[in-house]
């Protein structure tokens, strides 16, 4: 299943982009944006150690999901995060986080 992104592009950048389709230089203007995406993140500077710091920092991932996503044991991942000054999150923050953890847990166990 293919997701779809829909994006606004201001009238000046999009005359722009419908040229270079126009010309040849691309198939379509999904293609013309999918090479766009990809250079420009391919040129970013950010590292995906950095891109881990900052998802754990916003818990939007795991320690164990931003080791991997790093390329990086967890041991590794940990020193990094307390080499940046993140503190690692081991225990639940909330009663709610506590319940749906230990539900997980005795899921596990059966």
């Amino acid at each position: 299943m293919k997701n779809t992104t829909y994006i606004h592009l201001p009238n000046i950048v999009r005359e722009k982009a419908e040229m270079l389709v126009d010309a040849g230089l691309y198939g379509n203007m999904s293609e013309l944006i999918r090479e766009a995406v990809r250079t420009y993140i391919e040129e970013q500077k950010i590292t995906n150690i950095d891109l881990a710091v900052e998802l754990y920092k916003k818990e939007k991932i795991s320690l164990g999901k931003a080791a991997a996503i790093a390329g990086v044991s967890y041991d590794e991942m940990l020193d990094t995060l307390y080499l940046r000054g993140v503190q690692p999150k081991f225990e639940p923050s909330t009663k709610k986080e506590a319940e749906s953890e230990l539900e997980k847990a005795k899921r596990l166990l059966k």
